[in-house]
């Protein structure tokens, strides 16, 4: 069964569906599927990694740059562990495709892993250094 998200990052409450995002058309962003990482730091710099069992056990998915829809990647449907590896900014993260619905920060470094399933369907890079 899949939940929404909710998760405490650095004093920020994160709630509706956690981290959405697709690769755009035309080079816009990229995004690539991992089979079997076991740590965060399998999270290549520069990218915003999920990965769907706990403790960043199962496929990862990463993605980079602003995508208005990530329904087309399974990992971003159901998931349970994350790694923000941006390489200078925080990720928001949208409950619904284009840019919609409930959304939140993920700091750049932030990383987690929980036994619930979360999502997220679109994603901009934010508070860039």
């Amino acid at each position: 069964m899949t939940r929404k998200f909710a998760a405490v990052a650095s004093g920020i409450v994160l709630t509706g569906g956690l981290l959405a995002g697709s690769a755009g058309a035309a080079g816009a962003a990229q995004a690539a599927t991992q089979t079997a990482p076991q740590v965060a730091s399998d999270c290549p710099a520069g990218w915003f990694c999920v990965w769907e069992g706990q403790n960043y056990t199962g496929h990862m998915q990463k993605v980079a740059g602003s995508n208005p829809d990530l329904t087309r990647f399974s990992v971003f449907q159901s998931f349970k562990s994350w790694y923000n590896h941006g390489n200078s900014c925080d990720l928001r993260w949208y409950s619904e495709t284009n840019y919609n619905g409930s959304n939140s920060l993920v700091f750049r470094g932030y990383r987690t892993t929980t036994s619930a399933s979360h999502y997220i369907k679109s994603n901009t890079w934010v508070n860039c250094a």
